[in-house]
């Protein structure tokens, strides 16, 4: 029988044990989705925390009931937590109405940190840590290199929105402004008669100009009610 006490390893069951790992959950979850929600992904800081602790737990549970009555398999109880994942990642993945896949690496943080919560409840706290900071490398350091040296976006294709009186000069004034060529407009009904909305494709030679992620800034711009990239 398992006795929760406040004695014995931190790789046994005990409420110091079964405490800190919990904690280890919500901190390395949390730090994961806290890093999502800077950049306004769907999942952020609570689901992944919620989601780290909830592995952990899973593996928690199985230990308990393996080595208080011999019963369970926490193998197969990690398995069904990974293969749970999928389906909560795949509700972050979205087709844009220009087809473009978006919300990949957030579907891939949310499975990663069930990995990383079953290895916190499990006590292998080596390769949980092992798997933290790769993350956090992964996510943080590697994000540079990759937006910076391997993302070299040559065309891309915006929806905009903007009040039909004010037109799209200024938008399109700020495109050219952050490296980008408007390559073609392509008008869509938008209900109002007042509002413009069009497809805007546009390409740039000019890497280190052509960031995507600066075309946020769209949305500051007079007349702009909406933007979707």
């Amino acid at each position: 029988m398992v006795h929760l006490e406040l004695t014995g390893s931190l790789s046994d069951l005990n409420v110091l044990s079964v405490g800190l790992r919990l904690l280890l959950a919500m901190i390395f979850g949390g730090t994961i989705g806290f890093e999502r929600g800077v950049r306004q992904r769907a999942a952020g800081l609570r689901t992944h925390m919620l989601l780290c602790v909830g592995a952990a737990s899973t593996m928690l549970v199985s230990q308990f009931m393996y080595a208080s009555y011999g019963v369970g398999d926490p193998a197969r109880l990690s398995a069904q937590v990974i293969s749970g994942i999928g389906f909560l990642g795949a509700g972050t993945i979205i087709v844009t109405r220009r087809n473009q896949v978006k919300g990949l690496t957030t579907a891939a943080t949310l499975w990663t940190t069930a990995c990383m919560g079953l290895a916190v409840g499990v006590g292998f706290y080596v390769c949980a840590l092992l798997m933290y900071a790769a993350l956090i490398i992964i996510l943080l350091l590697v994000n540079v290199v990759d937006n910076r040296f391997l993302k070299v976006p040559t065309s891309t294709a915006l929806y905009l929105e903007v009040q039909r009186d004010i037109g799209l000069g200024n938008a399109i004034h700020f495109i050219h402004e952050i490296g980008w060529t408007v390559r073609e407009v392509k008008e869509f009904p938008s209900g109002r008669p007042d509002v413009l909305a069009v497809r805007m494709d546009l390409e740039s030679d000019q890497a280190m100009r052509g960031d995507v992620s600066s075309m946020v800034l769209l949305k500051e711009q007079e007349g702009v009610i909406r933007l979707e990239m």
